[in-house]
């Protein structure tokens, strides 16, 4: 459904008294018997006068949403990092994420739609490079909403640094075993890297990278950093693309919009690095792209089309 101009305050008005819950509540306050000085009444209309400023405004209902997603993230981060203590900081600490994440798909009515699992079953047990395309920090919806991350345990995700400093968000990110890399630091990032490709050889280990580097919130992909593959060639590991489909018939933050909708997320065959070179990682790269950016269009679409992107 394309944007809409919020009504004017007489219209938004006139359709709110129409509606009968509203009348109903209105009605059940005045014949209640409460003894409630003037401030709380106060309290209370403007409560109520939110339902319709969310139901119509839709720059208003764009923040109040991100403001629920990021409290309830910030609890349930609370809530795992708890709960991860006896084990320490350990990838299957996950586990607590997924079964608490979903609960915020529910209250912002995001569902996921998972196509390719049988592409998570080739890769059970075995270490590769998992890259996905990055839209928004909703993202997080899809892995940890869903089943996909326990699916793909053990695995850890490569972060920035800076996110290990965003309060309770991130200690949840350590417990669950997230690798920080300092971007500014490339010989340190290096080192970083090397030590994971030891981890991913001897625990059979997974790690997920957003090769964009950045969120991206066109339509398309953007151009991909070689480390995610320089690293699955240097260790002779798979590459396991996944791809999200567009946000753009629920989310724009150019807009100011975020409703209900719908994410197909697609698990693609992996791509074997064996045989494969340094001399080879453009040439890859460029591949892993191509098939990634056709996956995407596939499943985006007919959303895209409805948005005129």
């Amino acid at each position: 459904m394309l944007y809409q101009t919020p009504p004017k305050p007489f219209t938004l008005c006139s359709q709110l008294f129409r509606k009968k819950i509203f009348r109903t509540a209105l009605g059940k306050i005045a014949t209640m018997d409460l003894d409630l000085e003037w401030y709380q009444i106060l309290f209370i209309l403007m409560l109520l006068a939110l339902i319709p400023l969310y139901e119509l405004n839709s720059a208003f209902k764009y923040h109040a949403k991100f403001m629920l997603y990021y409290t309830l993230l910030m609890l349930f981060s609370v809530i795992v990092t708890i709960l991860s203590i006896p084990r320490g900081r350990d990838p299957y600490n996950s586990r607590w994420t997924s079964m608490l994440m979903p609960y915020s798909n529910m209250l912002l009515g995001i569902k996921h739609d998972i196509r390719g699992r049988e592409n998570l079953r080739k890769m059970k047990d075995k270490p590769c490079v998992i890259v996905v395309n990055h839209q928004s920090s909703l993202d997080l919806m899809g892995l940890s909403g869903t089943d996909l991350y326990q699916q793909l345990a053990p695995m850890v995700v490569l972060a920035k640094k800076e996110l290990i400093y965003a309060g309770p968000l991130g200690l949840c990110l350590a417990a669950i075993g997230t690798v920080f890399i300092n971007r500014m630091q490339s010989d340190q990032a290096k080192q970083t890297l090397e030590k994971v490709k030891e981890r991913m050889c001897t625990e059979n280990l997974k790690l997920l990278i957003f090769p964009e580097g950045t969120r991206n919130q066109e339509a398309g992909l953007l151009p991909f950093k070689k480390g995610a593959f320089h690293l699955a060639i240097s260790a002779q590991v798979p590459v396991l693309p996944i791809v999200y489909s567009s946000y753009s018939d629920f989310y724009s933050k150019k807009e100011k919009r975020f409703t209900t909708g719908k994410v197909c997320i697609t698990v693609m065959p992996p791509i074997s690095t064996e045989g494969k070179n340094l001399e080879d990682l453009v040439a890859f790269t460029d591949t892993v792209r191509k098939q990634m950016l056709y996956t995407y269009n596939e499943s985006s679409m007919p959303k895209l089309e409805t948005n005129g992107l």
